[in-house]
Protein backbone atom coordinates (compact mmCIF):
# COMPACT_ATOMS: atom_id res chain seq x y z
CA UNK A 1 0.00 0.00 0.00
CA UNK A 2 2.77 2.45 0.93
CA UNK A 3 4.68 1.79 -2.30
CA UNK A 4 1.49 2.37 -4.32
CA UNK A 5 1.02 5.66 -2.49
CA UNK A 6 4.60 6.64 -3.20
CA UNK A 7 4.20 5.83 -6.86
CA UNK A 8 1.06 7.96 -6.94
CA UNK A 9 2.91 10.76 -5.19
CA UNK A 10 5.79 10.70 -7.65
CA UNK A 11 3.40 10.73 -10.60
CA UNK A 12 1.32 13.52 -9.14
CA UNK A 13 4.29 15.63 -8.11
CA UNK A 14 5.64 15.38 -11.64
CA UNK A 15 2.41 16.89 -12.93
CA UNK A 16 2.20 19.70 -10.41
CA UNK A 17 2.35 23.18 -11.84
CA UNK A 18 4.93 24.95 -9.70
CA UNK A 19 3.70 28.35 -8.69
CA UNK A 20 5.86 28.79 -5.60
CA UNK A 21 4.63 29.09 -2.06
CA UNK A 22 4.11 32.53 -0.66
CA UNK A 23 4.68 33.23 2.99
CA UNK A 24 1.30 34.25 4.37
CA UNK A 25 1.33 36.92 7.02
CA UNK A 26 0.22 36.00 10.50
CA UNK A 27 -2.99 38.00 10.12
CA UNK A 28 -3.69 36.74 6.59
CA UNK A 29 -7.37 36.37 5.84
CA UNK A 30 -6.84 32.71 4.96
CA UNK A 31 -6.53 31.97 8.68
CA UNK A 32 -10.22 32.84 9.12
CA UNK A 33 -12.53 29.81 9.11
CA UNK A 34 -14.97 29.35 6.28
CA UNK A 35 -18.61 28.36 6.68
CA UNK A 36 -19.04 24.64 7.03
CA UNK A 37 -21.12 23.30 4.20
CA UNK A 38 -22.43 19.96 2.95
CA UNK A 39 -21.91 18.23 6.31
CA UNK A 40 -18.17 18.89 6.22
CA UNK A 41 -15.93 20.27 8.93
CA UNK A 42 -13.04 22.60 8.23
CA UNK A 43 -9.90 22.44 10.39
CA UNK A 44 -7.10 24.97 10.11
CA UNK A 45 -3.43 24.11 10.52
CA UNK A 46 -0.56 26.57 10.76
CA UNK A 47 2.79 25.20 9.61
CA UNK A 48 6.33 26.31 8.82
CA UNK A 49 7.28 23.89 6.06
CA UNK A 50 9.77 25.21 3.53
CA UNK A 51 8.79 25.65 -0.11
CA UNK A 52 9.49 22.10 -1.27
CA UNK A 53 7.90 20.58 1.83
CA UNK A 54 4.88 22.86 1.48
CA UNK A 55 4.28 21.71 -2.07
CA UNK A 56 4.11 18.09 -0.91
CA UNK A 57 2.06 18.89 2.21
CA UNK A 58 -0.49 21.21 0.61
CA UNK A 59 -0.73 19.85 -2.93
CA UNK A 60 -0.37 16.13 -2.29
CA UNK A 61 -0.92 15.10 1.32
CA UNK A 62 -3.92 17.25 2.21
CA UNK A 63 -5.87 16.22 -0.93
CA UNK A 64 -5.00 12.60 -0.15
CA UNK A 65 -6.27 12.97 3.42
CA UNK A 66 -9.46 14.68 2.24
CA UNK A 67 -10.03 11.90 -0.26
CA UNK A 68 -9.83 9.36 2.56
CA UNK A 69 -11.85 11.56 4.96
CA UNK A 70 -14.42 13.37 2.76
CA UNK A 71 -16.18 15.04 5.70
CA UNK A 72 -13.03 16.89 6.81
CA UNK A 73 -11.55 19.87 4.96
CA UNK A 74 -8.01 20.90 5.91
CA UNK A 75 -7.03 24.53 5.44
CA UNK A 76 -3.25 25.07 5.63
CA UNK A 77 -1.65 28.41 6.47
CA UNK A 78 2.10 28.67 5.98
CA UNK A 79 3.99 30.89 8.40
CA UNK A 80 7.62 31.97 8.92
CA UNK A 81 9.36 30.33 11.88
CA UNK A 82 10.25 33.14 14.27
CA UNK A 83 9.42 34.63 17.68
CA UNK A 84 6.63 36.69 16.14
CA UNK A 85 4.89 33.46 15.15
CA UNK A 86 5.19 32.07 18.68
CA UNK A 87 3.70 35.24 20.15
CA UNK A 88 0.87 35.26 17.61
CA UNK A 89 0.07 31.61 18.32
CA UNK A 90 -0.05 32.22 22.07
CA UNK A 91 -2.31 35.24 21.55
CA UNK A 92 -4.71 33.42 19.24
CA UNK A 93 -4.81 30.24 21.30
CA UNK A 94 -5.49 32.28 24.45
CA UNK A 95 -8.50 33.82 22.68
CA UNK A 96 -9.69 30.42 21.38
CA UNK A 97 -9.11 31.53 17.81
CA UNK A 98 -7.84 29.32 14.96
CA UNK A 99 -5.71 27.46 14.11
CA UNK A 100 -7.03 24.13 15.31
CA UNK A 101 -3.67 22.41 14.75
CA UNK A 102 -0.10 23.69 14.93
CA UNK A 103 3.06 22.17 13.56
CA UNK A 104 5.22 23.27 16.47
CA UNK A 105 8.96 23.32 17.22
CA UNK A 106 9.55 20.74 19.94
CA UNK A 107 11.19 23.39 22.15
CA UNK A 108 7.95 25.40 22.20
CA UNK A 109 5.66 22.63 23.42
CA UNK A 110 6.34 22.92 27.19
CA UNK A 111 5.48 26.64 27.28
CA UNK A 112 2.19 26.07 25.43
CA UNK A 113 1.35 23.15 27.72
CA UNK A 114 2.17 25.20 30.83
CA UNK A 115 -0.17 27.95 29.59
CA UNK A 116 -2.92 25.34 29.07
CA UNK A 117 -3.21 26.29 25.39
CA UNK A 118 -2.91 22.82 23.83
CA UNK A 119 -4.92 19.66 24.34
CA UNK A 120 -3.40 16.69 26.22
CA UNK A 121 -3.70 14.08 23.48
CA UNK A 122 -2.89 11.27 25.90
CA UNK A 123 -6.54 11.61 26.97
CA UNK A 124 -7.66 10.05 23.68
CA UNK A 125 -8.55 6.40 24.17
CA UNK A 126 -6.34 5.21 21.30
CA UNK A 127 -3.24 7.22 22.24
CA UNK A 128 -1.65 4.35 24.18
CA UNK A 129 -1.74 2.23 21.04
CA UNK A 130 -0.40 5.08 18.89
CA UNK A 131 2.65 5.58 21.15
CA UNK A 132 4.22 2.33 19.98
CA UNK A 133 4.70 3.75 16.47
CA UNK A 134 7.33 6.32 17.40
CA UNK A 135 11.02 6.57 18.16
CA UNK A 136 11.36 7.04 21.92
CA UNK A 137 13.17 10.39 22.15
CA UNK A 138 10.95 12.27 19.63
CA UNK A 139 7.91 10.87 21.46
CA UNK A 140 9.24 12.17 24.78
CA UNK A 141 9.47 15.69 23.34
CA UNK A 142 5.65 15.73 23.61
CA UNK A 143 5.59 14.90 27.32
CA UNK A 144 5.18 17.62 29.91
CA UNK A 145 4.58 17.13 33.64
CA UNK A 146 2.11 14.24 33.49
CA UNK A 147 0.67 14.09 29.96
CA UNK A 148 1.48 14.02 26.26
CA UNK A 149 0.45 17.17 24.43
CA UNK A 150 1.17 16.23 20.84
CA UNK A 151 2.58 13.65 18.48
CA UNK A 152 6.06 13.72 16.91
CA UNK A 153 5.81 14.64 13.23
CA UNK A 154 9.39 14.86 12.01
CA UNK A 155 12.68 14.74 13.84
CA UNK A 156 16.35 15.59 13.53
CA UNK A 157 19.61 15.60 15.37
CA UNK A 158 23.16 16.60 14.53
CA UNK A 159 26.05 14.36 13.56
CA UNK A 160 29.78 14.89 13.15
CA UNK A 161 30.75 15.87 9.59
CA UNK A 162 34.48 15.59 8.88
CA UNK A 163 36.63 17.01 6.15
CA UNK A 164 37.72 13.80 4.43
CA UNK A 165 41.15 15.07 3.34
CA UNK A 166 42.11 16.33 6.80
CA UNK A 167 40.95 13.08 8.38
CA UNK A 168 43.01 11.00 5.96
CA UNK A 169 46.05 13.29 6.29
CA UNK A 170 45.96 12.60 10.03
CA UNK A 171 46.17 8.88 9.30
CA UNK A 172 42.57 8.04 10.27
CA UNK A 173 40.73 5.35 8.32
CA UNK A 174 37.52 6.25 10.17
CA UNK A 175 36.42 9.11 12.45
CA UNK A 176 37.05 8.86 16.21
CA UNK A 177 34.17 7.33 18.14
CA UNK A 178 34.70 9.09 21.49
CA UNK A 179 34.96 12.71 22.54
CA UNK A 180 38.48 12.05 23.87
CA UNK A 181 39.41 10.62 20.49
CA UNK A 182 38.08 13.72 18.78
CA UNK A 183 40.06 15.92 21.15
CA UNK A 184 43.23 13.94 20.40
CA UNK A 185 42.72 14.29 16.65
CA UNK A 186 42.31 18.05 16.94
CA UNK A 187 45.20 18.70 19.32
CA UNK A 188 47.72 16.34 17.69
CA UNK A 189 47.21 17.86 14.24
CA UNK A 190 46.41 21.46 15.14
CA UNK A 191 42.90 21.18 13.70
CA UNK A 192 39.77 23.24 14.41
CA UNK A 193 36.35 22.00 15.50
CA UNK A 194 33.78 24.22 13.81
CA UNK A 195 31.36 24.71 16.71
CA UNK A 196 28.73 27.19 15.58
CA UNK A 197 28.46 29.25 18.77
CA UNK A 198 27.89 29.25 22.53
CA UNK A 199 24.10 28.80 22.63
CA UNK A 200 22.69 25.57 24.00
CA UNK A 201 21.75 24.31 20.52
CA UNK A 202 25.33 24.82 19.40
CA UNK A 203 27.48 24.00 22.44
CA UNK A 204 25.47 21.87 24.88
CA UNK A 205 26.49 18.58 23.23
CA UNK A 206 30.17 19.41 23.82
CA UNK A 207 29.49 20.67 27.36
CA UNK A 208 27.78 17.37 28.18
CA UNK A 209 30.40 15.30 26.37
CA UNK A 210 33.21 16.82 28.45
CA UNK A 211 31.33 16.01 31.66
CA UNK A 212 29.17 19.08 32.34
CA UNK A 213 25.62 19.12 33.69
CA UNK A 214 23.12 21.92 33.25
CA UNK A 215 20.35 20.99 35.71
CA UNK A 216 19.38 18.24 38.12
CA UNK A 217 17.47 15.23 36.81
CA UNK A 218 14.13 16.90 37.61
CA UNK A 219 15.12 20.13 35.81
CA UNK A 220 14.48 22.20 38.94
CA UNK A 221 17.96 23.28 40.07
CA UNK A 222 21.13 24.58 38.42
CA UNK A 223 23.24 25.28 41.52
CA UNK A 224 25.42 22.28 42.21
CA UNK A 225 25.17 21.16 38.59
CA UNK A 226 25.95 24.00 36.18
CA UNK A 227 28.60 25.29 38.61
CA UNK A 228 29.85 21.87 39.75
CA UNK A 229 33.49 20.83 39.55
CA UNK A 230 32.67 18.65 36.54
CA UNK A 231 30.94 21.50 34.70
CA UNK A 232 33.81 23.87 35.43
CA UNK A 233 36.22 21.30 34.02
CA UNK A 234 34.08 20.87 30.90
CA UNK A 235 34.03 24.60 30.17
CA UNK A 236 37.75 24.87 30.92
CA UNK A 237 38.41 22.24 28.24
CA UNK A 238 36.39 24.29 25.75
CA UNK A 239 38.07 27.53 26.84
CA UNK A 240 41.52 26.02 26.46
CA UNK A 241 40.59 24.79 22.99
CA UNK A 242 39.43 28.29 22.08
CA UNK A 243 42.61 29.91 23.42
CA UNK A 244 44.77 27.42 21.53
CA UNK A 245 42.96 28.11 18.26
CA UNK A 246 41.04 24.81 18.10
CA UNK A 247 37.66 26.60 17.96
CA UNK A 248 36.60 29.16 15.31
CA UNK A 249 37.21 32.87 15.63
CA UNK A 250 33.46 33.41 15.38
CA UNK A 251 32.68 31.00 18.22
CA UNK A 252 31.68 33.74 20.71
CA UNK A 253 29.57 35.85 18.37
CA UNK A 254 28.19 32.94 16.33
CA UNK A 255 28.01 32.33 12.57
CA UNK A 256 31.60 31.16 11.97
CA UNK A 257 30.66 29.89 8.46
CA UNK A 258 30.82 26.24 9.50
CA UNK A 259 29.50 24.81 6.22
CA UNK A 260 32.09 26.57 4.13
CA UNK A 261 34.82 25.86 6.67
CA UNK A 262 34.45 22.07 6.70
CA UNK A 263 34.37 21.97 2.91
CA UNK A 264 37.40 24.18 2.29
CA UNK A 265 39.51 22.57 5.02
CA UNK A 266 39.51 25.33 7.62
CA UNK A 267 37.67 23.01 10.01
CA UNK A 268 38.37 19.34 10.52
CA UNK A 269 34.83 18.66 11.75
CA UNK A 270 31.51 20.34 12.40
CA UNK A 271 28.29 19.07 13.94
CA UNK A 272 25.24 19.74 11.84
CA UNK A 273 21.75 18.56 10.97
CA UNK A 274 20.70 16.60 7.91
CA UNK A 275 19.89 19.82 6.06
CA UNK A 276 23.62 20.16 5.35
CA UNK A 277 22.94 17.52 2.70
CA UNK A 278 19.19 17.49 2.12
CA UNK A 279 18.87 21.06 0.78
CA UNK A 280 21.65 20.65 -1.78
CA UNK A 281 21.08 20.34 -5.48
CA UNK A 282 21.63 16.82 -6.80
CA UNK A 283 24.47 17.89 -9.05
CA UNK A 284 26.66 18.91 -6.09
CA UNK A 285 26.00 15.87 -3.89
CA UNK A 286 28.74 13.72 -5.42
CA UNK A 287 31.36 16.37 -4.66
CA UNK A 288 29.91 16.80 -1.16
CA UNK A 289 30.32 13.10 -0.35
CA UNK A 290 33.85 13.14 -1.76
CA UNK A 291 34.80 15.99 0.58
CA UNK A 292 33.08 14.85 3.78
CA UNK A 293 32.75 11.83 6.07
CA UNK A 294 29.79 11.40 8.42
CA UNK A 295 29.81 9.78 11.85
CA UNK A 296 27.50 9.84 14.87
CA UNK A 297 28.37 12.59 17.32
CA UNK A 298 30.45 10.88 20.04
CA UNK A 299 28.04 9.72 22.74
CA UNK A 300 29.00 10.12 26.41
CA UNK A 301 26.89 8.42 29.07
CA UNK A 302 24.24 7.72 26.46
CA UNK A 303 24.04 11.32 25.21
CA UNK A 304 25.08 12.21 21.69
CA UNK A 305 23.79 15.40 20.12
CA UNK A 306 20.72 17.55 20.65
CA UNK A 307 17.29 16.56 19.33
CA UNK A 308 15.32 18.89 17.10
CA UNK A 309 12.14 18.57 15.08
CA UNK A 310 8.46 19.45 15.04
CA UNK A 311 5.37 18.06 16.75
CA UNK A 312 1.71 18.31 15.84
CA UNK A 313 -0.51 19.72 18.58
CA UNK A 314 -4.20 20.59 18.91
CA UNK A 315 -5.15 23.96 20.37
CA UNK A 316 -7.30 23.80 23.50
CA UNK A 317 -9.99 26.06 22.04
CA UNK A 318 -10.66 24.01 18.91
CA UNK A 319 -14.29 23.27 18.17
CA UNK A 320 -13.25 20.26 16.09
CA UNK A 321 -11.35 18.05 18.50
CA UNK A 322 -12.09 14.65 16.97
CA UNK A 323 -11.46 15.83 13.41
CA UNK A 324 -8.16 17.40 14.46
CA UNK A 325 -7.12 14.19 16.21
CA UNK A 326 -7.99 12.22 13.07
CA UNK A 327 -5.63 14.43 11.07
CA UNK A 328 -2.82 14.18 13.63
CA UNK A 329 -2.99 10.40 13.59
CA UNK A 330 -3.07 10.26 9.81
CA UNK A 331 0.00 12.49 9.45
CA UNK A 332 2.07 10.04 11.51
CA UNK A 333 1.15 7.01 9.39
CA UNK A 334 3.57 5.53 6.90
CA UNK A 335 2.29 7.13 3.69
CA UNK A 336 2.61 10.84 4.62
CA UNK A 337 5.75 10.19 6.66
CA UNK A 338 7.37 8.48 3.69
CA UNK A 339 6.32 11.23 1.26
CA UNK A 340 7.80 13.94 3.47
CA UNK A 341 10.94 11.83 3.84
CA UNK A 342 11.42 12.35 0.11
CA UNK A 343 11.85 16.08 0.87
CA UNK A 344 14.50 15.35 3.51
CA UNK A 345 12.36 15.28 6.66
CA UNK A 346 13.26 12.37 8.92
CA UNK A 347 10.16 10.42 10.00
CA UNK A 348 9.19 9.78 13.62
CA UNK A 349 7.29 6.60 12.80
CA UNK A 350 9.88 3.86 13.30
CA UNK A 351 8.01 1.53 10.95
CA UNK A 352 8.58 3.77 7.92
CA UNK A 353 11.06 2.06 5.61
CA UNK A 354 14.08 4.30 5.18
CA UNK A 355 16.86 1.81 4.41
CA UNK A 356 15.89 1.62 0.74
CA UNK A 357 16.77 5.32 0.45
CA UNK A 358 20.28 4.92 1.81
CA UNK A 359 21.78 4.20 -1.61
CA UNK A 360 20.38 7.41 -3.10
CA UNK A 361 20.73 9.44 0.12
CA UNK A 362 23.69 7.95 2.05
CA UNK A 363 23.64 10.67 4.71
CA UNK A 364 20.27 9.46 6.05
CA UNK A 365 21.62 6.32 7.68
CA UNK A 366 23.94 8.14 10.07
CA UNK A 367 21.21 10.55 11.14
CA UNK A 368 18.59 7.86 11.70
CA UNK A 369 21.03 5.71 13.68
CA UNK A 370 21.98 8.73 15.82
CA UNK A 371 18.43 9.27 17.08
CA UNK A 372 18.84 6.68 19.84
CA UNK A 373 21.53 8.80 21.54
CA UNK A 374 19.95 12.21 20.88
CA UNK A 375 19.07 14.18 24.00
CA UNK A 376 16.20 16.54 24.70
CA UNK A 377 16.79 20.07 25.84
CA UNK A 378 15.25 20.46 29.32
CA UNK A 379 11.46 20.22 28.83
CA UNK A 380 10.67 23.43 30.69
CA UNK A 381 8.17 26.14 29.87
CA UNK A 382 10.93 28.62 30.73
CA UNK A 383 13.57 26.95 28.53
CA UNK A 384 14.09 29.95 26.24
CA UNK A 385 14.98 32.12 29.24
CA UNK A 386 17.36 29.49 30.64
CA UNK A 387 19.01 29.17 27.24
CA UNK A 388 19.42 32.95 27.16
CA UNK A 389 21.11 32.95 30.59
CA UNK A 390 23.38 30.03 29.64
CA UNK A 391 24.37 31.73 26.38
CA UNK A 392 25.00 35.12 27.97
CA UNK A 393 27.35 33.79 30.63
CA UNK A 394 29.17 31.54 28.20
CA UNK A 395 29.90 34.64 26.11
CA UNK A 396 31.17 36.45 29.20
CA UNK A 397 33.45 33.52 30.06
CA UNK A 398 34.92 33.10 26.59
CA UNK A 399 35.41 36.84 26.15
CA UNK A 400 37.38 36.80 29.44
CA UNK A 401 34.98 39.12 31.25
CA UNK A 402 34.43 36.47 33.91
CA UNK A 403 36.31 33.41 35.08
CA UNK A 404 34.81 30.00 34.42
CA UNK A 405 33.97 29.46 38.09
CA UNK A 406 32.52 32.93 38.52
CA UNK A 407 30.48 32.79 35.31
CA UNK A 408 28.98 29.34 35.87
CA UNK A 409 28.13 30.11 39.50
CA UNK A 410 26.41 33.38 38.54
CA UNK A 411 24.53 31.62 35.73
CA UNK A 412 23.39 28.83 38.07
CA UNK A 413 22.13 31.31 40.66
CA UNK A 414 20.28 33.37 38.04
CA UNK A 415 18.66 30.24 36.56
CA UNK A 416 17.60 29.05 40.03
CA UNK A 417 16.11 32.45 40.86
CA UNK A 418 14.16 32.38 37.61
CA UNK A 419 12.96 28.80 38.17
CA UNK A 420 11.83 29.66 41.70
CA UNK A 421 9.90 32.71 40.53
CA UNK A 422 8.33 30.74 37.69
CA UNK A 423 7.17 28.00 40.03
Amino acid sequence: MVRKRIASFLLLSGLLFVTGCSNLSILDSRSKPLEEQNNTTEIIIWHTYNEEETKVFEDVLIPLFEEEHPTIIVKPVRQPHNDQLKSALISRASANKPPDIIRMDIAWLPSFAELDLIYPVSQFSDFAELKSLFYDVPLQSNYYVDAYYGVPLNTNTKVAIYNRELLENAGYQAPPTTIDGLLTLVKDHDYIIGIGGVSAWESLAYFYAFGGELLDENYQQATGYLDSEESVQAVNILLQMYEEGHLPNGFITGNPLTWEGVLDGRYAVIDEGHWFYSIRQKEVMKELYEKTVLAPFPATKGRGSVLGGENLVITKGTKHLEESWTFLKWMTTETPQRMLLETGLIPTNKHVEVADLYDDHPYLQTYVESLDDAFLRPPLAEWSKIDEIYTRYMRLIFSKNMSVEEGLHAAAQEIDTFLTQSN
